[in-house]
């Protein structure tokens, strides 16, 4: 298995969510996200797991930690909630329909969960 063995979704959704994190995160963070993406894809691959939306797998990781970022930080939610309702935003003008738009939510939300 290679990294070029997997490939970035080509749309809209997944074009935002990387300009969003290149334009708010660190260079560390936004790698950070993208290694994310690339491990949760190698290890379906090596599950044998083919049911996958890729593009949501790929807009979850990439905005996982965008919560974090000072312009969307929030002292009522946590870090991981903000960073969900960014990708609801991002998915809604995408055109997402909502069952896809609050699976990304519930992804970021989750990703710290044990």
């Amino acid at each position: 298995m290679r990294i070029a063995d997997f490939t970035v979704p080509d749309t809209l959704a997944a074009r935002g969510a990387l300009e969003l994190a290149t334009q708010y995160q660190s260079p560390a963070i936004t790698a950070h996200a993208l290694r994310s993406w690339l491990w949760a894809e190698a290890f379906a691959r090596v599950d044998g797991i083919t049911d996958i939306d890729h593009e949501l797998l790929y807009v979850s990781a990439v905005l996982h930690d965008i919560g974090i970022a000072t312009e969307f930080d929030n002292h009522t939610i946590s870090y991981e909630h903000a960073g969900g309702h960014v990708g609801v935003a991002l998915t809604a003008g995408a055109g997402w329909p909502a069952h896809r738009r609050n699976r990304v939510l519930e992804v970021i939300v989750r990703h710290n969960w044990p």
